[in-house]
Formats: structure tokens, sequence, C-alpha cells
């Protein structure tokens, strides 16, 4: 690899045994070994064998070691004795764009540039700055928590105790998928995984490089957009033609959609057991949920558009000034100003679930407002004002949510 080519792992190696922060063992079972003692580090109390071998005797680097240097490198922290940074090369791969965190990303056109590495570190384009992060969040499952610990040790030991609290492990327990998921991927694909009626019983499956269960992203997404397209036309019902490319466009959001917020409304420690039918599902806790409660509030305003109704943001406020605000649209319209404050926790706390539950939260309460509460047929004009500028507050808020933060994009029909 280049951590070994470029000379990042040697560097890091000369840094480690500078501080003192690894020793050669010359007898026990790791005889030979470049080993780092972890035994006084409060991280690994209690541990029967808390040291980690990094170099083995037979001259071999392990992964804790490799990822120690790469991580010096993130950080902007793997430099020579005269303050030169080890660095790759670089070199362009795809021009791109995109329209908005939610839109598809568009290769070979654009102004936007996607890198990659190259052997050459004096091959790098002009002005671009790569590394020296302040704070690196590796997203690695929670099965490597161990060795993410003893790289934010090693960053420590080596005088770098900022660096350190800002290596942040992101963790999150295995994604798997349902037995009824693996068949749908089967017969999508023309695969045998070989699942035995005991796989079956199980309620997940988890990737099996052994077995050969493994799925490409791209497969998944693809298996969503079929099945989306199934119950588009569902909806639609007979005689209901609509254009390919509509119909492409829609189940697109749609699949990336129940993706994108299956993945993120589960906490970080419970296993993610993906499942097609549950993610695509119009009601519950699901993406197209979401986007339908967006899409929903979005054609209360054409409705009011075509009726002369439309109102706007000042002339709303304006007129509800006097209303009284009944509970339950106050207790969406309050929801909606909480919003930041989730985003703060959720930011803090790395735990998405939060962000994704208060989505859900506000689209459930605006499918109750929306079923005993009509703009259209309000009764006067200051109770429209008022319903029209909640809705109107909720559609503003559950578009940012979704496709500025969970990056879900929004159809214009579903």
């Amino acid at each position: 690899s280049d951590i070994l080519h470029r000379g990042f792992w040697q560097r890091a190696f000369e840094l480690l045994q500078a501080a003192g922060a690894i020793r050669l063992e010359s007898e026990g079972k790791n005889a030979g070994c470049w080993v780092m003692s972890l035994a006084d580090s409060p991280e690994f109390a209690g541990m029967a064998d808390a040291d980690k071998i990094l170099l083995r005797s037979n001259g071999t680097v392990t992964y804790t070691g490799k990822d120690i240097a790469y991580q010096l490198w993130k950080l902007g922290l793997l430099r020579d004795a005269g303050g030169a940074l080890h660095d790759f090369g670089y070199r362009a791969f795809a021009h791109f764009a995109q329209d908005g965190a939610a839109g598809p990303v568009r290769y070979g056109e654009g102004a936007r540039v996607l890198y990659r590495t190259a052997s050459d570190p004096a091959e790098r384009p002009a002005g671009a700055a790569f590394g020296a992060g302040e704070r690196v969040y590796n997203v690695i499952d929670v099965r490597q928590s161990y060795p993410q610990k003893v790289v934010k040790e090693a960053i420590r030991v080596l005088g770098h105790p900022a660096a350190a609290e800002n290596s942040i492990h992101f963790a999150y327990e295995m994604v798997a998928l349902t037995p009824k998921a693996v068949r749908r991927l089967e017969e999508t694909h023309g695969l045998d995984f070989g699942l035995t009626a005991e796989d079956m019983a199980r309620p997940f499956l988890e990737m099996s490089g052994r077995r050969g269960i493994g799925v490409a992203a791209d497969a998944l997404l693809v298996t969503l957009i079929r099945e989306a397209e199934r119950a588009i036309a569902e909806r639609q019902g007979e005689g209901a033609a609509l254009a390919p490319e509509m119909v492409a466009a829609r189940a697109r959001a749609i699949a990336v959609g129940a993706l994108r917020y299956q993945m993120a409304r589960q906490g970080r420690n419970r296993v993610l057991a993906f499942d097609f039918d549950e993610a695509l599902a119009f009601e519950g806790d699901t993406g197209p949920y979401l986007q339908y409660s967006a899409v929903r509030a979005a054609k209360v305003f054409e409705k009011l558009a075509a009726q002369g109704l439309a109102g706007s943001a000042e002339a709303d406020a304006e007129g509800a000034a006097a209303a009284t605000v009944p509970d339950d649209l106050w207790e969406l319209a309050f929801a909606c100003a909480r919003t930041r404050e989730v985003v703060g926790k959720a930011l803090a706390s790395l735990e998405f679930s939060l962000l994704a539950a208060h989505a859900r939260d506000l689209a459930q309460l605006f499918h109750k407002l929306y079923h005993e509460h009509s703009v259209l047929h309000a009764e006067d004009e200051g109770i429209r004002a008022l319903r029209r500028g909640v809705f109107r507050l909720f559609g503003a808020t559950i578009g940012e949510i979704l496709e500025e933060l969970l990056g879900i994009p929004v159809p214009g029909e579903m």
C-alpha cells in the first residue's frame, strides 16, 4: 500500500520509537515484535493483555500500525525532522456536478473534481490541499473499537493530546439484510447465496466473504429502484400512464430516500437489518412516509395558489396575529422551532437517529393536522392565515431536514 511505499509507516515508526511509545520484545509470545504498551492507559484498564503489536517479528506491519501512520497524515502530523509533510500525489479522477446534497451525482460534467491519489508526491493540482484536518471522523464498525482506541492513544503519547481528542471513531453496528431481502436480491440479479432453511429462520443475515454473501451498494439501489417503480405503478392504478423518464426519476428519489432514511433512523448501537418492503412502505417510520409529508405540504399550496389563496409568510403572520392558536397547531409550530436544537444534539452525540426521529415526529403531526385543519376550506381568512403559516413552516422545515441534512430528495409526486 502507499502507506508503506511512500514511507508513511517508516516515519510513524521513527516517531513512536523517539517518544518511547513502543518497545522491541526479546522474549515470550511477542519476541521479535515491536509492541505498543497500553497497560498504563485508563482506556485499556482491566484488559488481560493490553499490549498491541504494530510490527511483527517477520517484518510485516499490522493494520493498526498502518492506521496510526494514516491517522497522523489525516491530522497533518506526519512530518519529517525538517517539518515537511509526508504526503501522497494527487490527480483528477472524474469531473462531476450535483444539484444540492440530495441531488444525483452526474459524472463527466460540471466544474467539481473528484481526486485520487497518485504515486508521485510531486503530482498535484495547483493550490489544492488535502489532509491536515483539525478533526477526523473514522467511520468504521463497532468491531474495530479496540484498534481505533490504540490509534487514538498513539496520537496522545506522541505529544498531541488535542489531536487525540479530535480523532473520533464513528462506530456503528453491523449492517445486515433480512433473509427476505437476500431472496429479493437473488431474484433481481440472478444470484444464489445458497441460503438454508436455518438461514431463512434468522432475523437477519450478515455479509460473509467465506459464504459468498455480499451485496454491492449499486445492486441494492438498483433493486430498490425497481421495487419503487412497482409501488408507483400500484399507486397510479390501471390506465394512468406516466412518461418513463418521470417514473424513473420518481422511483430513484423514493429509493434513495428509503435507503438513506433506513441508515439514519437506526441507532448506532443497533444492528441494521435492511428489508425492502419495510424501507419502501409509504406508512410508518420510513423515508417514503417523510417524502410524502413534504409532497403533501407542497400540494396544499399548489391548490391554494390555484384559488388565489396562497398568501405569503408576511401576510400570514399579520393575519394570524389576532387568532387563537389551537394546541395541535402550536405543537407542530413548536416542534419545527426545535429543529436547530435537535440538530445540535445529533451532532454532539453523533447519533443521527435523533434527527431522523424528529423528522418522523414532525411528519406525523403534520399528517394529523392535514386531516383535521383544512386550509382551503377554513372558516375565515384569519384561521386560513394561521393554518397556512404553520403548514408553510412545516414545509420549509421538513424540506431542509430531508434535502439539506439527510440527503433525501423530495420528488414532485409520490
